[in-house]
């Protein structure tokens, strides 16, 4: 039963995932919390696998609907693989409390960005230019880092940073795909000595992970406005930050 259930739970939040350009992670983590996983040496492994297949899979299709901006992407993706290990290493020395009350205040914070994004128009491609480039990679190191600390992979970050830089929510969700598909797996490398692994788990997630952001990303390509997508994103930051908060409180 329990197997069915998550594996049914994490089809769903692909597809969330998916339609916003993200690996899965950044919201599989406190959901599996929920069901008393250990965080660091199964949670953590578990959901950054699960985001590098659900990065790579709704990748695919935002490049079939040639929606990346590869000139951010192919640079940033580089940056943020070299140092998410980085961020595993320092994962040593910080408790898993202070690590939680950490993820929920920077989701708070972005959340409140996303609820109030510049005005953005669909119809018209944004003028990216090299020093907003620069920008980003500089804001990915960091981010990178920061992620790999927290065992979430990269993009729930990524992705209002690059809209905050001036992209679109729909092409930052589609470039944003790509940037986060190998520092998951490089952040999963560094976890594997000490992870914990339900073999048929993984396998049933995975398989579901796969079709579910496969699905949601071809719903946003067709059918998702900026602002639409914007908001849908920080309300499920809200809810995810609630959710944590009333644990770390209670519990």
């Amino acid at each position: 039963m329990i197997y069915a259930l998550i594996t049914l739970l994490l089809f769903g939040l692909s597809f969330v995932a998916g339609m916003m350009g993200l690996g899965v992670a950044f919201i599989a983590t406190p959901v599996l919390g929920l069901f008393d996983f250990e965080l660091k040496h199964v949670i953590m492994p578990w959901s950054l696998w699960l985001n590098g297949l659900t990065a790579i899979s709704g990748a695919i299709a935002f490049a079939r609907a040639k929606m990346v901006d590869w000139r951010t992407a192919i640079p940033l993706l580089i940056i943020t693989t070299i140092v998410a290990p980085i961020g595993v290493w320092l994962l040593q020395y910080v408790p898993t409390t202070v690590l939680w009350w950490i993820y929920v205040g920077v989701l708070l914070f972005l959340a409140y960005r996303m609820a109030f994004p510049p005005k953005q128009d669909d119809s018209q491609a944004p003028h990216i230019t090299d020093q907003t480039r620069v920008k980003g990679g500089v804001l990915s190191a960091v981010i990178g880092v920061f992620a790999g600390l927290l065992g979430v992979g990269p993009g729930f970050l990524m992705m209002p940073t690059l809209v905050l830089l001036g992209y679109t929510a729909r092409l930052a969700a589609a470039t944003n795909s790509v940037i986060v598909t190998l520092p998951s797996f490089s952040a999963f490398i560094t976890h594997l000595p000490s992870a914990q692994f339900d073999w048929l788990m993984l396998i049933l997630t995975s398989i579901a992970a796969v079709i579910g952001a496969q699905l949601g990303a071809r719903f946003m390509t067709k059918r998702v406005k900026s602002l639409t997508l914007t908001r849908l994103f920080a309300l499920a930051l809200v809810l995810l930050a609630v959710q944590r908060a009333f644990i770390l409180i209670t519990g």
